[in-house]
């Protein structure tokens, strides 16, 4: 079985390789201090609630930890690849030593498992998931290899890599909580000249998303373009310039008027005896 495929199927058929070619199949579990554990590298989940640290705390008080944490060496420590939360709760509860399983993981491996251990707990938000698949791409996986790394469609790791192209105030607003995934989509369905006003309107109406989904935004009039009709005597007015040496406009057609510019009396003397006009 492939590496990739094992992937797909998820964390347990990692944990059910072999240790080593020539060892026992399935996982090992060893102790280790503490301390030599180390914060993973490749962590999608970014926000850890206290409250829910607390209250698995207090589970591994009383129950210990049922599940050992996926590891891979680095130098001396061992860093966590999946397990983090049991991690950071077993500190709360003191323990001291925490049951682990060892692999020599290269990183994009690591960063596949971290994922997916999330998206089985349904543990990370619609940022943090996005973020975690843009994470593989620059690792060198496409938008189909990373659908098969993690068993999932590539319509679905398509439209989750679309939250990030969402304007930064629709980003804080999801990441924080204002707002949901699906109004975050209903927002990406606007032209995006509309995006901040429909997050605007989510925002301060209060819309469900089937509410923000109907958003259309009314064209607003646009005042008329003026255009400066052809003018019928353009020719004789570039003859008569010609002939004057000065600018000529005429406007109107069946009436009008004739402009011919100066600017001295030295050139008006100048136009009005090139017309055969001579003061007595």
């Amino acid at each position: 079985m492939s590496k990739k495929s094992s992937l797909g199927r998820g964390l347990e058929a990692l944990l059910a390789r072999p240790v080593t070619e020539a060892g026992p199949v399935g996982p090992q579990v060893q102790s280790l201090k503490i301390e030599r554990i180390v914060q993973a590298a490749y962590q999608p989940r970014q926000v850890f609630e206290p409250s829910s640290l607390a209250e698995l705390a207090q589970s591994i008080r009383e129950k210990g930890v049922l599940q050992p944490l996926l590891v891979r060496p680095r130098g001396e420590s061992f860093e966590i690849v999946a397990g983090e939360r049991r991690w950071r709760a077993s500190q709360l509860a003191g323990l001291t030593e925490l049951p682990v399983i060892i692999r020599d993981l290269a990183d994009r491996e690591a960063l596949e498992i971290a994922i997916i251990e999330n998206l089985q707990r349904e543990d990370l938000g619609p940022l943090e998931e996005a973020r975690a698949y843009q994470s593989l791409l620059e690792h060198g996986l496409n938008q189909e290899g990373v659908a098969q790394a993690v068993g999932k469609g590539r319509s679905t790791i398509a439209n989750a890599l679309r939250l990030l192209t969402l304007p930064d105030p629709a980003l804080n607003a999801l990441e924080g909580g204002e707002i949901s995934a699906g109004h975050a989509r209903a927002i990406l369905a606007q032209p995006d000249k509309d995006r901040l006003w429909a997050l605007e309107q989510i925002r301060s109406r209060g819309l469900n998303v089937r509410e923000a989904e109907g958003l259309r935004r009314e064209a607003r009039p646009q005042p008329p373009v003026k255009v400066n009709p052809p003018r019928a005597y353009r020719q004789v007015e570039l003859d008569l310039s010609r002939r004057t040496g000065t600018r000529v406009k005429i406007t109107g057609e069946d009436k009008g008027r004739v402009e011919l510019s100066y600017a001295s009396r030295e050139e008006l003397d100048r136009i009005l005896e090139i017309l055969g006009y001579s003061a007595d």
